[in-house]
């Protein structure tokens, strides 16, 4: 069938196209869908109708138009699990949870929590170099879970909260898995999830507590709570936005983690570039946080952001019709942008498929408007905590040496929730004598 018989009259959606094969390889069919329909073509996703929105221009458009048309859409089971957390909010209460959260989770809170993330990592890192791990993709979890206990709780390694904490926010994570419609009810990791919720609320409760009455720099707790002490009751408790942050920081950022760390081990060349820069951030941390320091480091995150993107697809729901793509697209219907859709845009990134930080030390590149942590009215706000924690995380291990993979690259990938090896991937790092 010739692209002129596919597209549909103007204005009108186009016919559903063929969702086989996504579940295997969602990109590849994603891929396909926008070379015959162009930034928006219909499929049936999660046994839903749902309007896909990929390329570059088609997510720019997309966050243009999104405020006042366009909802956050989640599952009951999130709502069940995360309350009133930001992504479940809409209207004044969204926008009003968000100017409260922001200043602690800024560019400028960042320097403050430097000292505390090279405390927990460090150790973690030159555990690495000594034993290697036998899977890349837990470690990596492992670590971004100490470094968001800490700055997102203050808690320490060695805190009394650290046990519990790590017992129920797993059987929290665990928890959304379960089915996400009526079934949950019938699921026995869904009425553990609720139980841990409850506990995890007052152990909240409590560090909130404790953070009125003392000072911790390196922890956001104490400026998150003095936020929120006169919140109207719209915007949601405080405990349900640490929740959504804190997985969202784990879960995202041991994705990049994972993937930065395997791409340099497949590429030499920028591993030892990027060790070099390591050696210096480790003995001046101030260079973690600037914006004009650390180049190649920075290069190296922002193309596996672009190659990478944790989020495979973010879900909406018109609440007004919206147009999009030259489609009038309907109040109520589902409606799906994908980041990595739009950073393997050839147009903009050429050679997508290929792993080429260089494009991004370039002075004119897109880098800063990478779509890997949303855009618009529902942007991410933790995205400079995620890459700050992401940059100490490389820098820790690439002082202690260069990555490598004595079993290869992963040769199966899942995508959801959040882009990861399926199988274990062993992971070393070879010392090097500049290393300390």
């Amino acid at each position: 069938m010739s692209e002129r018989t596919l597209l549909p009259a103007p204005g009108e959606l186009p016919p559903l196209y063929p969702s086989r094969g996504f579940d295997q390889d969602p990109l590849g069919v994603m891929a396909e869908g926008h070379r015959q329909y162009g930034p928006v073509f219909r499929m049936m996703v999660d046994e839903a109708d749902t309007v896909l929105v990929g390329t570059w221009a088609g997510l720019g458009e997309l966050f243009v138009a999104e405020r006042g048309r366009l909802e956050v859409l989640n599952t009951a089971l999130v709502h069940d699990l995360f309350g009133r957390a930001l992504f479940n909010l809409t209207g004044d209460g969204h926008a009003e949870a968000r100017r409260r959260l922001r200043p602690a989770l800024s560019a400028r809170a960042l320097p403050r929590y430097v000292p505390a993330l090279l405390v927990v990592t460090g150790p973690v890192a030159a555990g690495w170099a000594r034993q290697g791990v036998a899977d890349l993709y837990l470690a990596a979890r492992e670590v971004t879970h100490a470094m968001s206990a800490r700055v997102l709780l203050g808690i320490h390694p060695a805190d009394t909260d650290t046990g519990p904490f790590a017992a129920d926010f797993g059987r929290f994570i665990t928890a959304t898995g379960a089915p996400p419609g009526e079934r949950r009810f019938s699921d026995a990791r869904y009425w553990a999830g609720r139980g841990a919720r409850r506990r995890l609320h007052t152990l909240f409760t409590r560090r909130a507590v404790a953070a009125r009455l003392g000072t911790d720099p390196g922890s956001a707790l104490p400026g998150l709570v003095a936020a929120f002490e006169d919140a109207p009751k719209g915007v949601g408790p405080l405990a349900d936005h640490l929740l959504a942050l804190l997985i969202a920081a784990r879960e995202t950022t041991a994705s990049l983690i994972t993937w930065c760390l395997i791409e340099l081990a497949r590429h030499r060349e920028y591993a030892g570039l990027a060790a070099a820069e390591a050696h210096g951030a480790l003995a001046d941390p101030r260079l973690l946080v600037r914006r004009d320091a650390l180049p190649i480091l920075r290069a190296v995150l922002a193309e596996t952001q672009r190659l990478h993107s944790p989020n495979l697809l973010s879900v909406r729901e018109t609440v007004c019709p919206v147009s999009l793509g030259g489609y009038r697209v309907p109040a109520g219907m589902r409606v799906a942008y994908s980041p990595s859709a739009g950073h393997l845009d050839p147009r903009v990134f050429p050679q997508p498929h290929a792993f080429r930080p260089g494009r991004f030390l370039v002075r004119q590149s897109p880098g800063a408007r990478l779509r890997a942590f949303g855009g618009g009215a529902h942007a991410c706000l933790g995205r400079p905590l995620a890459e700050l924690m992401t940059l100490t995380a490389l820098s820790c291990a690439l002082h202690q040496g260069l990555p490598r993979l004595p079993s290869g690259p992963p040769d199966h990938i899942r995508y959801r929730p959040a882009k990861a090896p399926a199988a274990p991937v062993p992971f070393a790092l070879d010392r090097q004598e500049s290393a300390s």
